[in-house]
């Protein structure tokens, strides 16, 4: 008879305070055996042996605009976990009040007694409470023209040069602007664009790409628009009221295996 595997996520936490961030069990995954030799290297999941888990953190209001996934301790079922979270915005919703993260532990891992699974760590977060525009001067948009922000903001905001502008090559869009940076995209909370009388230019970001090596490097950021641009305004988002802090977890996940 075929033994199906039932997981139920059973939470177990302490009473919290509104604005402390609250960690949540999206999901679990659990491979008992990967199959590999019976089925000529096929993996059951395409997985190794060990369990994973998804975890969902609310940030209390507090919005969250960095994780240090490698700083992470956390452990499933008494088995250190490694966190599958690989840097820019996927990690973060929309609003950046919610983050999602995977994480795996290799190997064997022990169930407690009432048959669940423990859930527990440290996770590194930086929150943020709000947000700081800085207008550049007007830009004449063509290769090699440097965007020019005020010198009291020196250090605080990205170098940013226009690589290319024109019709994409791929797509439908109309027009795009290619941006070189000494930052990585997600360092920043966004860029606005803006026509030179003030009024906001529709734009959205399209892709951008990194290479670097301990935090240093260059990157490209592109964005769309829905017509030509000549002259604009180029705006920087940066995160304000940036606090570092260790969001702790403490789950359980009841696991429940019919007998055949």
């Amino acid at each position: 008879m075929k033994t199906i595997l039932l997981l139920t996520p059973l939470l177990f936490a302490s009473a919290v305070q509104a604005a402390d961030p609250v960690v949540k069990l999206a999901g679990i995954q659990a491979i008992f055996d990967d199959g590999s030799k019976q089925f000529d290297g096929f993996k059951t999941y395409n997985s190794e042996k060990g369990c994973g888990v998804v975890l969902m953190i609310h940030g209390g209001g507090k919005q969250m605009v960095g994780i240090d996934g490698d700083k992470a301790t956390l452990k499933i079922g008494g088995t250190a976990a490694k966190c599958r979270f690989f840097g820019g915005d996927s990690a973060f919703s929309k609003d950046h009040l919610f983050a999602r993260l995977e994480f795996e532990a290799a190997g064997s891992t022990q169930m407690s007694p009432d048959g669940t699974l423990k859930v527990t760590g440290e996770i590194p977060v930086t929150f943020a409470t709000g947000k700081a525009e800085t207008r550049s001067e007007p830009l004449a948009v063509a290769a090699g023209a440097a965007v020019k922000f005020p010198a009291a903001k020196a250090g605080e905001l990205p170098e940013l040069k226009v690589k290319s502008s024109g019709k994409p090559k791929f797509g439908d869009g109309a027009f795009e602007i290619v941006l070189s940076s000494n930052r990585k995209a997600e360092e920043f909370a966004g860029v606005r664009f803006y026509a030179q009388d003030g009024t906001a230019v529709e734009s959205n970001q399209t892709s951008s790409s990194w290479m670097g090596f301990a935090g240093k490097g260059s990157g490209e950021i592109t964005y769309s628009f829905k017509a030509a641009q000549t002259n604009v305004i180029v705006a920087v988002e940066t995160w304000t009221g940036r606090e570092d802090a260790k969001v702790k977890v403490d789950l359980a996940a009841g696991l429940a295996s019919p007998k055949p």
